[in-house]
């Protein structure tokens, strides 16, 4: 058994479909499928079911991914490591984010994870509403500042060190702009913008891009955005409102648009990694993110 066997077979494991994950990997499909069917050959039976509309795991291939996942985690990253430490670099963690990130918390954790890391440099990937949690989840960065729920079992996530109260972008002269406290009722009147159908955990796009007013009257769809400048963009043409955080409302500062206060829970915010990296880098990047949100109060905000 190769490790290239065993990273195909994650891939596909992953995405459940055989062409996102050959095109994950720069592979052709028919590579790929003939890797799958060749490590198949070597453990004796079939590691997925297939058919011509779904692609699924037996219970074989559900105990080979869950076996193999750490250590494929964990080789890679060492792979990669070497490589760059052959070539004189530093070694590397990737830290997706999405909007403005960890903000005043961003300064302090680089000092602080620098100073006892000196080896380790901290890369910051800008993310989208489209890949907030699959980046993570198929190795584009070792870890995200995400925005929960999660609603996916393969991530795991720290404690919350953020909550931000949740506001609504409007243009400047929408009538809302009157409200101090918006009633999230009033949303049935509006359209919000969406995110891709599929592409988000429906728990999560529920709670950040909800269908429904909370006592149940619909909302109606405004256009799909992949990132926060094209939502505030629909939302300064008409086309759709979108609920971002307070933080994000001063980050976003733009011309035409008001940010009016909703009535609804806070967003909360943690640090997320793939629930098979065992890695202690990765623990202690959450651990010092939690011990700076607790220094600046922002776990309790």
């Amino acid at each position: 058994m190769e490790l290239r066997q065993l990273e195909c077979f994650l891939a596909v494991a992953q995405e459940l479909h055989f062409g996102r994950a050959a095109e994950r990997l720069s592979m052709s499909q028919s590579s790929v499928s003939e890797t799958i069917k060749s490590l198949e050959r070597a453990i004796g039976a079939p590691v997925f079911d297939r058919t011509s509309r779904r692609v699924a795991l037996t219970q074989l291939g559900e105990n080979l991914k869950r076996g193999s996942e750490p250590a494929i985690i964990a080789l890679r990253a060492t792979y990669l490591d070497c490589k760059r430490q052959a070539a004189g670099k530093m070694r590397q963690i990737k830290i997706g984010f999405l909007g403005g990130g960890f903000y005043e918390l961003h300064a302090p954790l680089i000092a602080e994870f620098s100073a006892k890391n000196r080896d380790v440099e901290l890369e910051f990937v800008e993310l989208t509403y489209f890949n907030h949690f699959s980046a993570v989840i198929d190795g584009t960065v070792d870890a995200g500042f995400c925005r929960l729920p999660l609603g996916t079992d393969a991530l795991l996530s720290g404690p919350i060190v953020m909550r931000d109260q949740r506001m609504l972008c409007v243009p400047h002269e929408h009538p809302f702009t009157q409200f101090a406290l918006l009633d999230p009722e009033r949303l049935s009147e509006e359209r919000l913008v969406r995110t891709t159908p599929g592409s988000m955990p429906e728990e999560w796009d529920n709670f950040h891009f909800p269908k429904h007013t909370p006592q149940g009257k619909p909302i109606a769809h405004g256009p799909i955005v992949r990132t926060i400048r094209e939502a505030i963009s629909a939302a300064g043409a008409g086309q759709g409102l979108v609920m971002l955080t307070k933080r994000a409302a001063a980050y976003y500062a733009t011309p035409g648009i008001s940010f009016v206060e909703i009535d609804l829970p806070p967003t909360p915010s943690a640090l997320v990694w793939r629930r098979n990296d065992i890695r202690p880098i990765v623990q202690d990047l959450n651990a010092t993110l939690v011990r700076i949100a607790k220094r600046h109060g922002t776990m309790a905000s």
